[in-house]
């Protein structure tokens, strides 16, 4: 009996050795440069405004366009907020070639895991082969594995829900269309999503969400005479941050901190972030809104950027966060943009760093009581001087070349020095 577990267990050994040898490399598969998958940026707004028709028409099929530009933008987007990640896509005749490879410190030396998938078109999503390294998979096989592991790690069947909403592919010149079928049965299932912690802590911070927002509602603020009535989103933080130290003494720092952050980005933003969040109904009726929304240095869209930014990590990581404002400061370079604003920036930043210090459990304590002292911009977003914003895109490939040149770099490195010398950041 013993030599036949010792003979199972060295078989397991050795096939895990083996699999291991087939599936990770010493060296990357996708060498591209994010600078310039990025430069096409200005590109990805028609299909952001498709996606969002689509979500809207949610009850009828819709047609998606996806060209190479802006599919290799998006891959750009995943190398700046997943530094360790590559990815790059390529049209040919009528298949699709997504390859993405992912770099792994060992502590000795990297390894890289290196997959290539490729789409052909026709009716659903059909997937003609998928290689991990060495190791080649027929693409349906390879599907339903990543479906089977999407499910039971989601608690539900969104990936099923999310294939079977693809009813064809086509692909022509550089371009693939998408048709899809009515999506309302995706976004419903998204609600049943589980991930991270449990059913009874997502419980919790819905009902503390609803009492920061309860808190928002309530609140009378004066108009501010010398900013058009506008008020100031330093008023609101420092009201539920004064909530959150004194709830704090019977809770958690960072649990009460991050529900403020995102029942303020709720109702300081967009009642939109309740989709992510989750069904607030059984702890509040409806959902309040502020009007008109607050401001930070006197406009409407920092505080925005700010809030959005700050909830943002919290629902995200911090990476992902820098990275959406990052891209969307891209896209604005584009006609009809507003232009790159490193001011913009300069606010997703701070808001990131702030939800950043609001949930650490050596920090939660002292934002709450350097928030608590007073409603001042100066403690938790930094000074824009001097900063540039507006550039189209011939502008920003003048002055800064692209996102990850030192020029560039020593703007952001600017940023990060004022923000590590804010009041918060102490």
């Amino acid at each position: 009996m013993r030599k036949t577990i010792k003979g199972l267990v060295a078989l397991l050994l050795l096939i895990t050795i083996v699999l291991m040898v087939l599936v990770f490399d010493i060296s990357s598969s996708v060498e591209v440069s994010s600078s310039a998958q990025l430069n096409n940026a200005d590109t990805v707004q028609p299909l952001i405004d498709e996606l969002k028709q689509s979500l809207r028409s949610r009850y009828e099929s819709q047609q998606i366009n996806v060209s190479a530009a802006q599919a290799n933008s998006l891959a750009g987007f995943i190398n700046r907020a997943r530094s360790q990640a590559d990815a790059h896509v390529t049209f040919n005749n009528d298949k699709v070639n997504i390859a993405l490879s992912y770099e792994i410190q060992t502590g000795l030396f990297p390894l890289y895991l290196n997959i290539e998938a490729l789409v052909h078109e026709g009716n659903a999503l059909q997937i003609e082969t998928v290689r991990v390294g060495d190791l080649k998979l027929p693409g349906g096989f390879a599907l339903g594995l990543a479906e089977s592991f999407t499910n039971a790690y989601t608690s539900s069947q969104v990936a099923t829900k999310a294939i079977a909403s693809v009813e064809s592919v086509a692909v022509e010149n550089s371009a693939m269309q998408v048709t899809l079928a009515p999506l309302d049965a995706l976004l419903k299932e998204f609600k049943n999503i589980e991930t991270g912690s449990s059913r009874a802590d997502s419980r919790i911070l819905k009902i503390r969400i609803a009492h920061y927002l309860r808190l928002l509602d309530g609140m009378y603020v004066a108009n501010d005479s010398e900013n058009a009535g506008l008020t100031s989103l330093s008023i609101y933080l420092h009201a539920v941050m004064q909530e959150a130290a004194a709830l704090s003494q019977q809770s958690s720092a960072p649990l009460e901190n991050e529900a403020a952050i995102l029942a303020l980005a709720i109702y300081a933003g967009s009642g939109r972030f309740t989709t992510i969040i989750g069904d607030l109904s059984f702890a509040i009726d409806n959902i309040p809104s502020a009007s008109p929304k607050p401001v930070l240095a006197n406009r409407q869209d920092l505080s925005l950027h700010f809030i959005y930014s700050a909830a943002i990590k919290l629902l995200s990581e911090k990476g992902v966060s820098i990275a959406v404002g990052e891209f969307k400061e891209l896209m604005d370079r584009g006609k009809g943009g507003s232009g790159y604003s490193f001011i913009d920036l300069a606010a997703d930043l701070s808001g990131a760093h702030f939800a950043d210090l609001a949930v650490n459990t050596q920090r939660a304590k002292h934002l709450q009581q350097v928030m608590g002292s007073a409603a001042n911009e100066s403690l938790f977003m930094v000074s824009i001087n001097d900063l540039d914003e507006g550039l189209n895109k011939t502008q920003f490939t003048e002055k800064y070349g692209g996102v990850d040149t030192p020029l560039y770099q020593n703007v952001v490195d600017d940023i990060n020095l004022r923000i590590s010398n804010l009041p918060i950041s102490q």
